[in-house]
């Protein structure tokens, strides 16, 4: 439960500087009162860790369907003087993990001290969790301010202290120039300038006083001022400083900076627009021929890999579906991509370890076809400026009356579709206009506008993304949104405390009922019943029955299911039930809602959907299906072929090799129980992840382990010993090596030219077209040869065709016969090379092996080889 703290001071006097952290903390079965198996949490550059490293935290794990709260009580494990104690929410709380503090908490000290204020520190405990690209700490001066406070005459004035808008806006900060430049990442490596105009998701904490997260944007005025922050009450989570003026040692995290990032718009935008709509903007047309594409390349590893290439480059950076958050690394930077894009040459094409992922690649991209229907938006984090706010009125209800204006400096001036995840209604899809002018007009990777306009999407500006796409490139869309009816009118309530004590809190927390909200709304929309006025039982804070259409109370209940994560709320779940047993009686099904999650969908199966279904999602997964076929790539090939392909030149000693083996070892038996564990609860992907964060964080110390005499190994030197322990292995595709050396495989295959197969021995010719008879063998003839993947009796082989210039009746490329396992790093599919051609064994008269020799050689190494051979 280790936590690795590096500190490094950019001022003498310690003002300034950066810090980056490791954290290792095992996981406590609170049920089982043991520690679990399962791999320790990793983490990098939390606030957790840079703010209390020389504590001790562990995760304390209970199941998500557990109701007893004293399953959350302090544990001692053996060996500790002092128990651990629930402190906060875990980065995980919704999959029951909790963070545990050893003889001491520290979660009062950023979220109060008050009985009334411990709910704070679930609801917001994973703030002080979440992984950053840095963490920087300044000694400064910062303002705290109220976005929401004005002046007499009504308009915005923040800080009322010194009688200054700073332009704060809600969870949005405001920076100086040297503090922009401190937290934000070099726009140019060379010269390592940082755009200090790039505004920034962050998060920010005053060592044992508050902590907050939010945006932050530049503001000139602080320069002036002398001020490095402005921070709005909006962006503290816990304690709450005094309005004015403050100074201290800030350490503030970069989560991510503003940039132009993709999305894509799935079934919750789909769903309200006709399929006749998404024909007559090409969209289905275009979505049949990326399926023909997919559907002819499915047995033909060089094909797929070359469109996974494209798809990565379209998908890099993608938001995950249905959040503002963006995928993971594990998820958007895939290393099976990396390696295909890097790997020009071809020399791990056939590899074990590609050839497995390029299956589960094409899954997902099946899978997002009938999800999307290959449809990509823009995607742009929302920042406040209200400058904008003079092109419309807000009505009383929250509607926009005239021009909903943004300024998106990025993108050309003119109409969008915008929209945003998750959908309530059909009114989260709209047309706004991009005006370059406003705070906002030299600023990159945004879009800004005024704060009820935001609103009336359903977006705040504390990290909020918001989709949007030219709304000439679907004019037909476009007109359909132009036209839609009046959208529910929904309330975004205040937030409500969750009761109880802290660990009655943390079990209350689990439930989130987002997916179960949207799953109904889908089934309502599918069946055609979202207009049904029904009787809504009382529940929730609704107090008496009410008779109300399907569509204004599930996208009421979406929005509060949205706000659980922050507030007790509660979802009507008796006003749920009713119109799921509605549902039930009209038969309004979405089935490919579900199987969406299911593992078996579109690896060994179509999606399950409604065949007389006329909705426009199940429309899609319909076309979809009509195109599949399953990746269907059957090359048998073990790791230890490819031990010598690289790194063979970059010495190792025997120590190095039995430490790497020992992990492989090691690493095998703990995904070995990670599947196995995802077999048992769902397919949950969680202890898979865990293991493979786990296993890539082990980098650092396997870098660090010493010699006997105290120095180190070269770097390269354990990379070379890795590859070889990985590949020796009998079984499996050698993924340990990628998962920690995964840089260092990409540079060199970037960097490398495969060895050309100087002899190569190919069997199986006579079931070929080139047999010569053994009275007239061959005997050093030159051909032409060309390797390709051949399939016989459902199996795929490399294999080499042949053209022979003497040839009088077999003119052109003739199957010869297949090729050996160790040549296929050497020679690739669709690479041709001149050899001399000599017959080596024969049955029945007839040639049955050839081997083919480099042109290059000269008839004494040839004669040689087929002595000794």
């Amino acid at each position: 439960m280790s936590i690795q703290f590096k500190n490094t001071r950019y001022l003498p006097d310690g003002s300034q500087g950066r810090i980056e952290t490791v954290s290792e903390w095992q996981v406590w079965s609170c049920k089982n009162k043991n520690w679990s198996e399962a791999p320790p949490v990793v983490s990098r550059n939390i606030l957790l860790a840079g703010l209390h490293p020389k504590l001790e935290f562990c995760i304390g794990e209970i199941e998500k369907t557990e109701t007893n709260p004293p399953s959350l009580d302090p544990f001692k494990p053996k060996g500790y003087e002092a128990a651990f104690f629930l402190d906060m929410a875990s980065g995980s709380r919704n999959h029951g993990r909790f963070t545990f503090t050893n003889k001491q908490t520290v979660g009062k000290k950023y979220y109060g001290e008050a009985a009334k204020d411990q709910w704070k520190r679930i609801i917001y405990g994973s703030i002080l969790h979440t992984g950053c690209k840095k963490m920087v700490y300044q000694q400064m001066k910062f303002i705290v301010v109220d976005d929401e406070a004005k002046d007499d005459d009504g308009n915005f004035l923040d800080d009322q202290v010194n009688n200054i808008h700073w332009e704060s806006g809600d969870s949005h900060a405001k920076a100086s120039k040297r503090l922009m430049q401190l937290l934000g990442l070099p726009a140019d490596e060379e010269t390592g300038y940082v755009d200090e105009g790039r505004p920034l998701q962050f998060r920010a904490a005053l060592w044992g006083e508050w902590i907050g997260k939010g945006t932050v944007a530049y503001n000139p005025k602080l320069d002036d001022f002398g001020a490095d922050l402005v921070i709005p009450l909006s962006s503290l989570k816990g304690n709450k400083p005094a309005l004015g003026n403050h100074e201290g040692k800030i350490l503030m995290g970069l989560v991510f900076e503003a940039e132009e990032r993709r999305a894509k718009p799935g079934w919750m935008l789909f769903q309200w627009f006709d399929f006749e709509t998404l024909q007559k903007d090409k969209i289905i047309s275009r979505l049949e021929e990326k399926c023909d594409r997919l559907s002819k390349a499915y047995n033909s590893i060089t094909d797929l890999a070359e469109i996974l290439r494209i798809d990565q480059s379209e998908a890099e950076a993608e938001l995950e579906e249905g959040s503002d958050k963006l995928q993971s690394e594990a998820e958007y930077e895939n290393t099976m991509i990396r390696i295909i894009q890097a790997d020009k040459q071809g020399i791990l094409l056939l590899h074990p370890y590609v050839v497995r992922r390029v299956k589960e690649r094409m899954q997902a991209v099946w899978l997002n076809l009938a999800k999307a229907a290959g449809v990509r938006f823009y995607s742009l984090m929302a920042q406040p400026d209200e400058l904008l706010a003079h092109y419309h009125v807000v009505l009383p209800d929250g509607r926009i009356k005239g021009r909903k204006v943004f300024c998106a400096p990025d993108f050309e001036e003119g109409e969008y579709i915008v929209f945003c995840n998750p959908m309530r209604h059909w009114g989260d899809c709209q047309l706004w206009e991009n005006l370059h002018e406003g705070t906002y007009i030299n600023s990159t990777g945004i879009m800004a506008a005024p704060r009820k306009l935001l609103l009336n999407l359903g977006r705040d500006t504390d990290g909020d993304f918001i989709q949007l796409i030219k709304s000439s490139a679907y004019p037909n869309i476009r007109t359909a949104i132009a036209n839609f009816d009046e959208p529910p009118a929904t309330k975004k309530f205040p937030k409500m405390a969750l009761q109880g004590n802290l660990q009655q809190i943390a079990i209350n927390s689990m439930n989130d009922m987002t997916g179960i909200v949207a799953s109904l709304l889908a089934r309502a929309r599918s069946g055609g019943c979202e207009q049904v006025v029904l009787k809504i039982p009382a529940g929730g804070e609704q107090k008496q029955d009410e008779e109300m259409r399907i569509i204004d109370f599930l996208s009421q209940q979406v929005q509060i299911a949205v706000d659980s994560l922050k507030s007790a709320y509660p979802n009507n779940t008796n006003g749920l039930d009713a119109v799921k047993a509605f549902l039930n009686e009209q038969g309004a099904e979405s089935p490919w809602l579900k199987d969406f999650k299911d593992p078996a969908c579109y690896r060994d199966r179509p999606c399950a959907v409604k065949p007389d279904a006329l909705d426009t999602v199940s429309r899609i997964v319909q076309t979809v299906n009509s195109k599949w076929k399953a990746p269907d790539l059957r090359l048998d090939s073990s790791p230890r072929t490819y031990e010598k392909v690289l790194f063979n030149d970059v010495v190792y000693v025997p120590e190095q090799l039995a430490i790497a083996i020992s992990h492989r070892d090691t690493y095998r038996t703990a995904m070995r129980k990670a599947i196995e564990w995802k077999e048992a609860n769902e397919d949950s992907t969680r202890l898979i992840r865990e293991v493979a964060e786990a296993t890539k964080a082990s980098k650092q110390n396997i870098l660090e382990t010493p010699k006997a005499d105290g120095t180190f190994y070269e770097a390269m030197s354990w990379v070379s010993a890795y590859w070889a322990a990985a590949h020796q292995a009998e079984t499996g595709d050698a993924g340990l090596v990628f998962m920690i050396f995964a840089d260092e495989i990409v540079e060199k295959l970037k960097n490398s030219k495969p060895e050309e197969a100087k002899v190569i021995t190919c069997y199986a010719v006579q079931h070929g077209s080139w047999s010569a008879p053994q009275k007239t063998p061959w005997k050093g003839q030159e051909v032409m040869v060309r390797a390709y993947i051949r399939e016989v009796s459902s199996k795929q082989y490399l294999a080499l065709e042949m053209k022979w210039e003497g040839a009088k009746t077999q003119i052109g490329w003739f199957h010869l016969g297949n090729i050996g396992e160790k040549y296929r790093p050497y020679l690739l599919p669709g690479v041709t090379k001149l050899m001399k051609i000599y017959s080596t064994r024969f049955k029945d008269s007839k040639t049955t092996e050839v081997t083919l020799f480099d042109p290059s050689m000269t008839e004494e190494e040839i004669k040689d080889y087929l002595f000794f051979k």
